[in-house]
């Protein structure tokens, strides 16, 4: 059976991946995108994002979403396996059927990292706030001494007492969300606790950090990735612990150029 065969894959729609596919399109290519879930990736999980270009003030992360071009094809499903064929062309499984392109650009972002908590039942513990907007709690514990635990407990204390558990103290944590926190009245840190087997707030937060979301790709992709600018990795799942909006973008658009050269280079082959 012949596949729809594509010019550019990307697979997420975070920062990254919006950002290499708006690139694409100013060139005249339209990549395909795939992202199960809503366009923004992590940023919509962001507060207040206040390091961004052309934003002073601070902006939360959905509103900032929104001034992201959203990709002319998002197709709603997960990539499941990515791989590459002898003959160059990459073959994308994902949940609805499978695809193959000349060219793919992964910015697939990260996954949460999941602690043991027990005597928690799951339905109290989430993995950032956006799913706790139909909860109905008075109390919460955050678990995380970084940027992403001081930016979902500000964000939370809009409707409830919270209190952040942090292993390690807050050494990580940038020195203006620290001083927010503390001035919030409704935020209690709690340094070098590592006791997770007791909590007594109505739901738990878990900002334990992130690993890269990159099971699907191939034993080859991953250990020998081709060097001709057919492929990338950008956004998160490269970033290590430089997870930043802009960093990101930054990456895509790269990406997206790199991959441009690519092309006009197998066209004049």
């Amino acid at each position: 059976m012949a596949l729809a065969a594509e010019t550019v894959a990307i697979i997420g729609a975070g920062p990254s991946g919006m950002a290499a596919a708006n690139q694409l399109s100013l060139y005249g290519i339209e990549p395909v995108v795939f992202e199960p879930g809503e366009p923004g990736g992590l940023l919509l999980e962001a507060g207040s994002v206040v390091n961004y270009p052309g934003v002073p003030g601070g902006i939360s992360g959905e509103d900032l979403v929104k001034l992201f071009p959203c990709p002319q094809r998002l197709v709603r499903e997960r990539v499941t396996s990515l791989s590459r064929e002898p003959g160059g062309e990459y073959i994308i499984e994902h949940t609805c059927g499978t695809v193959s392109a000349q060219a793919v650009l992964v910015a697939s972002g990260t996954l949460p990292v999941k602690p043991d908590i027990p005597g928690v039942p799951p339905e109290r513990v989430h993995h950032g706030v956006r799913s706790t907007r139909k909860a109905e709690f008075a109390s919460a514990a955050v678990i995380g001494g970084g940027d992403a635990a001081l930016d979902y407990a500000l964000n939370l204390s809009k409707r409830a007492e919270v209190r952040v558990y942090a292993r390690s103290g807050f050494k990580g944590a940038s020195p203006h969300l620290l001083k927010q926190a503390g001035a919030s009245g409704r935020i209690a840190l709690f340094p070098e606790h590592g006791d997770f087997s007791s909590f007594s707030e109505d739901i738990v937060v878990v900002a334990c950090g992130r690993e890269p979301n990159l099971a699907f790709l191939s034993r080859e992709l991953v250990c020998s990735p081709p060097g001709n600018g057919s492929y990338h990795l950008c956004g998160d799942c490269t970033s290590g612990i430089y997870r930043q909006a802009s960093i990101a973008v930054a990456a895509g658009v790269r990406a997206a150029m790199a991959v441009r050269s690519f092309l006009e280079g197998n066209t004049g082959n």
